[in-house]
């Protein structure tokens, strides 16, 4: 556990951004964000707790490894959209928006 509240973690990075080595500043902020959407739900928890394990699916997953994987990609997505926008998620269909653009589009 971190005594350190998410803000003044936030804070304590943004004030080391330049003295990090390689990826060091940017992985921490990662998981701080990865920390800060495990503890909140998603907006679409309870009405569309299947979502990722659906797009997982479409794009060619097995069942079974959309089953398994669903959770850890949503987490790592809704923490990658949050730090790329600035925002939380507010649908999975921002997150499918976000790929589409950033990651499949991406060139």
């Amino acid at each position: 556990m971190n005594d350190l509240t998410y803000t003044e973690r936030a804070r304590f990075l943004a004030a080391v951004q330049d003295m990090g080595e390689g990826d060091e500043i940017p992985e921490a902020a990662y998981q701080l964000i990865r920390e800060i959407e495990a503890d909140t739900a998603a907006p679409w928890a309870q009405s569309d707790p299947l979502a990722a394990e659906r797009y997982l699916a479409a794009r060619g997953a097995t069942a079974e490894n959309a089953a398994a994987n669903a959770a850890e990609f949503e987490l790592s997505f809704r923490a990658l959209y949050a730090l790329a926008t600035g925002k939380p998620a507010q649908s999975f269909q921002d997150i499918v928006d976000w790929i589409a653009k950033n990651v499949d589009g991406a060139q």
